[in-house]
This record gives C-alpha cells, structure tokens and sequence, in this order.
C-alpha cells in the first residue's frame, strides 16, 4: 500500500522547465544525438544485483529468465553495441546521448543496490563516450521495479539529469529549451496528461518539439497496447488534446518500452506528428537486422487480432482504431540495435545501426522544416 501511495504521488508532481547549454550558451541549429533504447543492464552471476531478490514474487520464474538473458546479452553483445555507438560520437559532433528508457533491470529488493545498479550503467555509458556529452534517461518500469527502487530511482535520477542539464529536474514532467527546439520529458505512466498539456500550452514558439517517454504514445503491435502513455482509462478524455497538440505542433515522440523497433507517421486535420521506438535490448544474433518485418499502414495490428476475443479484441481494436485513420507511415521490426537523431533546420531524421554495426542501414524522417511552418 505504501509503494502504491509513494507511487501516485510521484505522478502528480509539478512541471520543471528551463533553458540549458550543456557545454556552450549557444546552442547550433544543427546538433546530432546518439541514442538507445531500452537497454536492461544487469549482471551476471545474480548475485551481483539481485541477492535480495524476493523470491515470493508471482513473476519470479519469469523475471529470473530476465536476469539470465541480460547477464548474457551484457557479457558481450550489449557492450560492443555500446562501444560502436561510442565510437561514432567521437567521429562526429554529438551533443548528447539519449537513452529512452528501463536503463536498467531493477528486481534488486533493495535501495542501495538498485541504486548501485543505475550508478554502475550510468559510468559505464559514460565510459564509452566522451566526457564532456552528457548521458541522458526517460523514467521506465524497470527502472522503478523491486522494494524501495522508485525512491532510489528519484534520488539518483533528480541529481544526475540536474546536473547534466543544469535544471531541477523531476517527474512526472520536465521540459527545457535546447536551441530553438523543446525538449519534454515524460513519466509514460503518467494518470493526468494536464500538466504535459500545460506545457505544449506555454511553449509555443519551438522550431521542434520532441517528446521523450518510455512507453509510446501511439498503440503499438505487441501485448501491451495499453501499457503505454496516455493508454490507461484515466487519460481517455485528456488524450484526443495531447493527440491534437501533438499534431499542431507536428511534434516527434521517442520511445522505446516495446522491444520493437517501430516508425509511425501521422497526419490529420491539426496537422500530423511522429513517433519513433528504438529498441537495445540485444536478446538474440539474428536481431541486428533492419529488414521490415511490417511496413506500410495497411499491416497496422492487422496480425494480432486473432490473438485476442471478446472485451480483450473489443479493446485492442478501438485502440488501434484511434490512430488508424491518420497513419500514413508505418515500420516495425524486432530488431536491435542503436541510432543517432540529426537534427537541423531542414529536418530531422533518425539512423538505425542494428547490433553493433557502424553503418546505417535504414533512416527514418521524422519531421521537416516545411511543416513547421505557420500562418
């Protein structure tokens, strides 16, 4: 009851905004960001993380398979994705690292060790980009996941995007200025979509606008279609404005959540937006691959509907149905890997580096300057 409570309070907190530099005043209107999803660091054996484990959990058979395949993917696979996302920034101008979310496994069970997990994974990113480009997260389940993780999550987390931002940085939302660009950061578990709609309302002279959550704000094709932001029965009524802000300001959403590699291109009458998933959790060879496995709106969630019956299919097809009729771009596959965002005055587009390759193999435009544009 205590955690439930603890948790709902975090979600009702105040809206941080600010300006920042990182390392200069002026910021170009040309800039590149390395980014990565989620990424579920962890160890091996188990007991470097999760010796006090509970082992009454309900998911423990589950989450133990969990602990085993990170150990793997991190004893190599996961490191050389790294190291060639790390290599890249050194060769080009990169202004940040972005990593959108469950950095980290979690299932410690206890604070001090949840807290030395995201402390080791933060250095260790670190270590493979230069120091001066600062190592940004997005809040995600996992990341908040076992006895005493969210507030040792908000501990750790408030100091360290503070400091790299030099903000007061908290949750559910903060959003700065970098450039001419806003930049929003969101809980995706978020209960009231008011306060991300508060700042969409203030913030209204951005060359872009990118939103940064977890879980994705368009129904994605996998299980937990409404495990995502704005997808919980609270948000219903506020959740048509936050799609018509978005679209208004032809806004880009990055999120990761779904093991899934994802594009989607909306337009409307408001306008459109865009969103981009990346997934890093390197689970298996074959996944550095960035072979469609769907693309082009017709095949939007069209395969899963066999999957579900009754409310369950009821549900899943109004979802879908909610972004159906404004999706006019749409890719998924379950690859993994990393990517680095561009973005100037002309566009933005996304690159995919699947595994631990150094040449992109698939880019994805995310927004253009023309559409910007307003009378």
């Amino acid at each position: 009851m205590d955690m439930l409570t603890t948790r709902r309070s975090f979600l009702c907190g105040s809206v941080a905004f600010a300006s920042v530099g990182f390392r200069s005043l002026r910021v170009p209107d040309s800039y590149s960001i390395a980014l990565l999803g989620d990424l579920h660091f962890d160890a091996q054996p188990e007991s470097v993380y999760h010796e006090h484990y509970d082992e009454s959990n309900r998911c423990a058979k589950v989450q133990h398979e969990e602990f085993r395949r990170n150990g793997e993917m991190w004893r190599r696979r996961c490191r050389e994705m790294i190291a060639a996302s790390g290599a890249l920034s050194k060769e080009r101008p990169t202004d940040m690292v972005l990593q959108l979310g469950d950095l980290v496994q979690g299932d410690c069970d206890d604070p001090v060790v949840h807290r030395r997990m995201l402390a080791d994974c933060m250095n260790l990113l670190q270590g493979y980009y230069r120091g001066d480009v600062p190592v940004l997260t997005v809040i995600g389940n996992h990341d908040i996941r076992g006895k005493g993780a969210l507030q040792a999550y908000k501990s750790f987390t408030r100091a360290h995007m503070s400091r790299a931002l030099g903000i007061a940085f908290d949750y559910p939302v903060s959003a700065f200025r970098y450039g001419r660009d806003l930049w929003i950061f969101c809980d995706f578990e978020i209960r009231d979509l008011a306060p991300l709609l508060d700042v969409f309302e203030r913030e209204k002279t951005a060359r872009y606008t990118f939103l940064v959550t977890h879980g994705p704000f368009t129904t994605q094709d996998n299980w937990s279609f409404r495990w995502r932001l704005g997808g919980s029965k609270e948000c219903e009524k506020l959740r048509p404005k936050l799609y018509e802000a978005l679209s208004r300001r032809h806004a880009i959403v990055l999120s990761g959540h779904t093991h899934e590699v994802a594009w989607c291109q909306h337009e409307n009458r408001f306008g459109g937006f865009s969103e981009f998933t990346a997934n890093s959790v390197w689970e298996r060879q074959d996944q550095a691959t960035a072979k469609a496995l769907k693309e082009g709106k017709e095949q939007y969630g069209e395969d899963l509907l066999h999957l579900r019956k009754g409310a369950a299919l009821a549900d899943f097809k109004s979802e879908l149905d909610f972004f159906r009729p404004g999706l006019k771009g749409y890719f998924m596959n379950h690859g993994a890997g990393h990517y680095r965002l561009n973005v100037s005055d002309q566009k933005v587009v996304i690159e995919f580096y699947p595994g631990s390759s150094m040449t992109c193999q698939r880019t994805f435009a995310l927004a253009r300057w023309s559409a910007q544009r307003r009378t």
